[in-house]
């Protein structure tokens, strides 16, 4: 396989609008660096032209490839699709909505040239609902504590670029579910971060509803933490603890003859949170079991369609 110097891996889902300038944008600025290079755009299961779109692209340059998933599997699936199949000596990780302008490749890869694995964009003047921005504040600090992991600001954008030796251990992730960004956290290569621009979306909706994010968070915690596991226990034991603590209470007022009015609301709203707790954790070791049951499996974490 020859290689090149820079890859840009582009994920793509329903984003017809803006494949033509965000080609022609990544084609100045990486001609402006003076090194080869190649586009790998990945669709992910678009049901819009963006496949066409990619495609006649490809048609007139030869420095593009396309990659083609026989279904939607995923933002996280396409991008190790499209590292599999990375020449560079380096690669960016670049969304296709073109709120990351492609022109600060420029600058993570100037970054880049100073020794460090992985380089990624600090958005500045973020252009995101308030809801968005608090919640991607909660995840960092969430992934933070509960990892035991270093994260730094805007480590888990997708924006970014990384070194062979990053892609190389990337590809040997065998993993059916993981979050790329967190595994380069955990990973722990040397890493530095640059303010980059942020700009509104111009086309089209973003493809995470609030649903989707709540979901992927909870995923990616619970694919590289164990803390609500031991959550359940330590839950379980103060539990316990309480239990003792109130039957005891409850035997000495009974052996002084006080005796108390039944309260059956009291009682009703105790077990009903008790089974609540109880179903929460079944919950949560139904997960962790869902996500041995799928790597032992061992179905593959995406499916090429076709390659261009």
């Amino acid at each position: 396989m020859q290689q090149v110097a820079i890859s840009v891996v582009v994920p793509v889902f329903n984003e017809e609008e803006t494949l033509e300038e965000l080609y022609r944008r990544l084609r100045a600025t990486l001609q402006s660096l003076g090194k080869d290079y190649e586009i790998i755009f990945v669709d992910d299961g678009s049901n819009d032209a963006s496949l066409k779109v990619m495609k006649r692209i490809r048609a007139a340059d030869t420095a593009v490839r396309v990659v083609k998933l026989t279904r939607n599997f995923g933002q996280h699936p396409a991008i190790v699709a499209g590292l599999h199949r990375a020449r560079g000596e380096a690669v960016v990780l670049i969304d296709a909505d073109l709120q990351n302008p492609p022109e600060e490749i420029s600058r993570l890869y100037e970054k880049y040239l100073e020794g460090y694995d992985v380089v990624y964009g600090i958005r500045e003047g973020r252009s995101d609902a308030s809801w968005r921005l608090w919640g991607s504040k909660l995840v960092m600090r969430l992934s933070k504590w509960l990892l035991g992991l270093p994260v730094p600001e805007d480590m888990i954008s997708g924006f970014r670029i990384i070194s062979r030796k990053v892609v190389n251990t990337l590809n040997t992730i065998h993993e059916q579910q993981y979050d790329t960004s967190l595994m380069m956290v955990y990973l722990g290569f040397s890493h530095a971060g640059v303010q980059v621009k942020h700009d509104v979306r111009r086309y089209g909706q973003s493809k995470y509803s609030t649903f989707k994010l709540i979901y992927l968070t909870l995923d990616m915690l619970v694919g590289f933490s164990d803390f609500p596991l031991r959550a359940a226990s330590y839950t379980g034991a103060a539990m316990a603890v309480i239990a003792i603590a109130v039957g005891s209470y409850m035997a000495v007022r009974r052996l002084l003859g006080i005796i108390d009015v039944p309260g059956y609301a009291s009682i009703f709203v105790g077990i009903t949170f008790l089974a609540g707790i109880q179903l929460l954790f079944l919950g949560v070791i139904g997960e962790y079991i869902s996500r041995i049951y799928r790597e032992m499996k061992g179905r593959p974490y995406y499916v090429v369609d076709e390659e261009f």
